[in-house]
């Protein structure tokens, strides 16, 4: 089945799995995570309740809105069960990490600061920002100390070495400090980050025959590919006079990433002969450096919960790291916070690589709030200050097929293609997109001419080969090329529903009803809220003889809200069923 694509926007975990996944690096305190109420609000016997009911209604709200990823709710109801009990350990801890997930790093560190008095033994995340504070202040042995203290678990298993290494360095320790990222060996996948901060160590350190060895080591692996390591590498060649080979690192970089802008940014600085600042220049821009990588790192593992407050801890020691900034805003609007994430792109300011991006997310942002108008007025501006950046045009499409104009949106993709300039790795997409949005206007000539050029750019691209082959199936053209594609397809995505749907479907309309039926079952069991795809496994159970199980199928379809059009075509089959072995039933 096709499957319309848009920006997808993927959601955090909820508050209970955070308080877990932080775990190692965040003490939680007896009973955090916990469905039932901590210990202490039942008596001796364990069945009266102590405390006043509107402290147990406060607290579960609290527990509510966390879960609910409502972190400002949820902090306000915390908030008052602890003016209430400021003793309590437990709330303490509670109200602790609702303020990490809140960003609200002051307060957070107050209350660090009460939880390590009740506790000296706590080793969670309050000695880790406790250590973030001494390193503000410069404060390194007392940061030291604070660091040591934090269980080797979890992702403390990344930070600490990380972190510890720059914090020996500001003790003035540099061996120590090169010594202290060899606990990063203990672990898979860490190799090219060991190198990038032993370079940025060194080059801090004023060894920059070491920086460059390491510098060299982490380019060679996956690091390469990560623009922050190409920006921290790149501006150190700059800084050697070496302009040949920054030349060639970032060109390289920006080959695979057009549109880019720090790759873009520094081949300007490059070309233009401009005065470059290395990334960072001292432990404390060092230490907010592996924080900011930590959280990139976490990030890529969807532990986005995690990677915020690693991004928020980046920000306590450097306020100005606009990546950081950026990270927290594409989190908040992959967990469809969008106040927040506008407030992070705002915070962007002019001038920045990032400004661009900021200003075409704002507008996408606009648009999610219910100003669909200002927008478009936006983007449409965006694009004509920047002709050579298709980006504004691209989210102008994604914004009209998001409200399903699709004449529009075959227009903005349209534009975007004829001005594609050096991003044509991107021109499969693009096309793959207009066709939708041309096969949506019943436009198929167009459509089919769009989607045959992007699977001619992309062979073995599953949702290419998943729209084209369903439409062919669908319009019972090219069926054997059509089986081809879709097998080929679900092979490459096995557990995607809608792709196994296709499949089903293209042996429905060739007559297979057998094979149709066995793989619209295995749709609907991984795609079990599809109206469309419990439509098609009825049909096939009504063509081979499983009339009952058919007009339940039928039914279910009903029940999870099909498209207008399809209502009454689904009807008419619960009460007359389908002709024999006619292959179509819409």
């Amino acid at each position: 089945m096709k499957k319309q694509t848009s920006r997808r926007f993927v959601s955090l975990l909820t508050g209970s799995v955070f308080l877990v996944s932080l775990g190692a690096c965040a003490g939680t305190g007896s009973g955090a995570g916990s469905e039932t109420l901590p210990f202490s609000f039942q008596d001796d016997g364990g069945i009266a309740d102590p405390y006043p009911s509107s402290f147990a209604g406060q607290y579960l709200a609290g527990r509510q809105a966390f879960r609910e990823k409502n972190s400002e709710e949820a902090a306000k109801y915390f908030d008052q069960v602890l003016e209430q009990y400021p003793e309590d350990g437990f709330i303490l801890q509670n109200t602790f990490q609702v303020a990490l997930a809140n960003g609200d790093m002051e307060k957070a560190l107050l209350l660090a600061r009460d939880i390590t008095a009740q506790n000296a033994n706590d080793d969670g995340a309050a000695r880790l920002i406790l250590a973030i504070d001494e390193i503000r202040s410069r404060n390194f042995l007392k940061a030291s100390e604070h660091l040591s203290k934090t269980r080797a678990a979890g992702f403390n298993i990344l930070i600490r070495p990380v972190l510890g290494a720059w914090v020996k360095l500001g003790q003035g320790q540099k061996e120590e400090a090169y010594k202290a990222l060899d606990e990063l060996d203990n672990y898979d996948g860490f190799k090219a980050l060991k190198s990038y901060h032993l370079a940025l160590l060194a080059h801090v350190s004023g060894d920059r025959e070491e920086a460059q060895k390491q510098f060299e080591a982490a380019y060679s692996g996956p690091a390469g590919r990560a623009v922050r390591f190409v920006q921290s590498y790149g501006r150190f060649l700059m800084e050697q006079s070496d302009k040949e080979a920054a030349l060639k690192i970032i060109s390289d970089y920006q080959k695979r990433f057009p549109l880019s802008p720090t790759a873009n940014r520094l081949l300007e600085d490059l070309t233009k002969n401009n005065n470059v600042e290395p990334v960072l220049n001292n432990p404390i821009d060092g230490a907010a450096e592996a924080l900011y990588s930590s959280a990139t790192i976490v990030s890529q593992e969807r532990v986005r919960s995690v990677a915020a407050t690693y991004a928020y801890f980046s920000l306590m020691l450097r306020p100005d790291l606009v990546e950081a900034k950026a990270l927290l805003a594409e989190i908040a609007e992959d967990e469809q916070k969008w106040e927040k994430a506008l407030s992070y792109y705002q915070a962007i300011p002019e001038g920045s690589p990032y400004t661009l991006n900021a200003r075409i997310r704002s507008a996408w942002i606009a648009h999610r709030l219910g100003e669909t108008d200002r927008a478009v007025s936006r983007l449409e501006r965006l694009a004509k200050d920047n002709p050579d950046n298709i980006e504004p045009l691209v989210v102008l499409a994604d914004l009209n097929r998001d409200v399903k104009n699709w004449r529009r949106a075959a227009s903005a993709y349209g534009r975007a293609i004829d001005n594609i300039g050096e991003a044509k790795s991107r021109l499969w997409s693009l096309l793959y997109a207009r066709g939708i949005a041309f096969e949506r206007l019943n436009e198929w000539n167009n459509a089919e001419a769009d989607l045959v050029k992007a699977l001619e750019l992309r062979p073995d691209h599953p949702q290419i080969l998943n729209y084209l082959g369903y439409s062919w199936a669908d319009r019972g053209e090219n069926l054997e090329e059509a089986r081809k594609m879709l097998t080929k397809a679900v092979s490459l995505r096995p557990r995607d529903g809608y792709i196994v749907d296709s499949l089903g479907w293209l042996y429905y309309r060739i007559g297979d009803y057998e094979n149709a039926a066995l793989q619209l079952e295995k749709a609907v069991a991984l795609q079990p809220e599809d109206p469309t795809i419990n439509d098609h496994l009825g049909d096939a159970y009504w063509q081979v003889g499983r009339y009952k199980e058919a007009r339940y199928q039928w039914q279910r379809s009903l029940w999870l809200d099909p498209e207008e059009k399809l209502i009454p075509i689904i009807e008419d089959k619960l009460k007359n069923g389908l002709p024999k072995g006619n292959g179509t039933s819409q």
